[in-house]
Parts: structure tokens; sequence; C-alpha cells
């Protein structure tokens, strides 16, 4: 099975952080390396690791690891490098860390081999010469006596580019389930705020069309709303309100939150079962919003 970018980022960071973080919080700096090791020597079958310098603050409990290489077993040569992770609070658990609080920096998605072809593309597209170097922050906790899991934020993109972040609660989580009928959704939110990736990709797509930018965007919500009408019906509220939004975005691409905020608790297995986007739409309460 091929790891995604995410979910190799993940693991990665995730041996190192729980490694560096119980050797410098237990002992000194100078445990960390046999932590760090014991940890990845349990992923070792899924991905390499390597990593420079682990080194803690004596003052506070953050712990910094330098100079982090990632890449899957079967394909070595899909290397991500990240310059470094910052780990300020982790409580580790039996399947997963109870309480996180990090973040990685400068993580490189230019190599040849790591990048993804359309993500390259449209970076391209977008007159970047090569991809920024970004930035992942998480902070969660997971609440076993309650079976609840709190993401506060998990944030993900690069200055001079724009960052995706992501926010939810979710109840009668169970770790030692791989299939959870009785999981509920109690609230989520996703963000959008562009820092200029979108401008200069419409920007660029205007200029190959031979249009100004405003007559290009004209072009885009024209073509919105009339492959909208095979789609949407007039009296779903829900539904138009999110094309006027994407329209507003496309208008003034600043950013956007899609946000569900159900007046009680939703099960996964409710909403495995809804027909239709509009009956999602109501049991969560989704709102659209473009800023």
């Amino acid at each position: 099975m091929k790891l995604s970018k995410l979910s190799l980022i993940g693991i990665g960071v995730g041996a190192i952080a729980i490694g560096g973080y119980a050797g410098t919080n237990i002992y000194a700096s100078q445990v960390a390396e046999g932590k760090v090791k014991a940890f990845i020597d349990d992923v070792d079958e899924q991905v390499i690791v390597e990593y420079g310098k682990v080194s803690a603050n004596p003052f506070k409990s953050d712990v910094v690891i330098k100079d982090i290489r990632i890449a899957p077993v079967e394909t070595p040569e899909d290397v991500i490098n990240i310059d470094k992770v910052v780990i300020r609070k982790l409580e580790d658990g039996d399947e997963f860390p109870k309480i996180l609080d990090a973040s990685a920096y400068g993580i490189d998605l230019s190599g040849e081999q790591a990048a993804s072809p359309i993500f390259s593309s449209f970076l391209q597209q977008a007159n970047y010469d090569e991809p920024p170097l970004f930035n992942l922050d998480t902070q969660y906790e997971y609440q076993e006596s309650s079976g609840k899991v709190v993401l506060e934020t998990l944030r993900f993109g690069a200055d001079d580019f724009g960052y995706l972040e992501a926010t939810f609660e979710l109840g009668n989580v169970d770790p030692d389930v791989a299939s959870n009928d009785a999981l509920t959704l109690h609230a989520a939110e996703i963000t959008y705020q562009d820092d200029s990736f979108v401008a200069k990709l419409f920007e660029s797509m205007a200029a190959q069309s031979n249009q100004d930018v405003d007559q290009f965007k004209a072009q885009l919500q024209t073509g919105l709303t009339q492959n909208a009408q095979f789609f949407i019906a007039s009296e779903d509220a829900v539904a138009m309100t999110a094309l006027e939004e994407a329209k507003a975005f496309i208008e003034n691409p600043k950013g956007f939150t899609i946000s569900a905020n159900p007046q009680q608790p939703v099960s996964m297995e409710l909403l495995s079962t809804a027909s239709n986007p509009t009956d999602w739409a109501e049991m969560l309460n989704l709102k659209i919003e473009s800023y």
C-alpha cells in the first residue's frame, strides 16, 4: 500500500517526536538518541527515518529535532526533507499520543521523486519556480475517559502560498476498534487562507487565454453558474448559497470556510447512509462562507 505524503510525514515525524520527547523529558538530551531509535524501529517496516540533532531547552519542555529525512521503504528515493520539528507537549498513549502539540518547519517537497505531478503542474502554472517550504502545525487531545478527540488545529501551508486549516471534535472514539459505528461528529471546520497562490494562478491562466484577470474571473463565474444548473435545484438553499460563495471567492480569492455545527452530535453511520449532499448539509448544519 502506497503511503500518501501527509501519512509519510506523520509516521516519520510521530516516531521521532515521541522518542525525542520521551528521551529529553525523562532524562536529558543525551539519552534522546536511544529513545528516538527505539521508536523508529517500530515503524521501520513502513518508512526510513534519518535525523540530525535532538535537543531540549532546560527551562521549558520544548524538544527540537533537526535535519529530518523521511522516505517509504518501498521507494527510498521518494525523500521528504524537513528542517526541524518542535514538540511543545506530548503525552503518549497505547495506540497513539493522547496529547500532542507540535510543529514541523521547512517541509521540502521540491524533489523530483517527492513532488506530486499534479501539484507541481499547479505550482508551475502559478509561476512558482520551485515549491515553497511548507509548515505543519498539529494540536489535539484524546480524552480517554470520555472517548472524545478534539483537534484544535491541523494547519498546513506556507508563506507566499496559503494555509489550509482543519479543526474537529469527535465522540465515542475507541482506538481498539478498527471500524466504529458509534463514532460521532460534534463539530468541524475547514478554512483556507490564500497568500498569493490562487491570485497568481488566476493571473497566469488569464494571460495564457489572452484575457485580463477580471475577464478570466467573469468567465469562470459564468461557467460555474451554467454547470451548476445541471446539478443544483433552485430550491436547494444550501447548495445555492455554496454556489454564490464559490463565485465570491473567485471574485476575491482571499479565503473560505466550511463549517459543520450540528444541533446534536451526528453518528458517522448515519452520515454514511445519507442519500444526497442535501441530507448531509441539513444533518451537519453545514455553512460555506468566503471572505
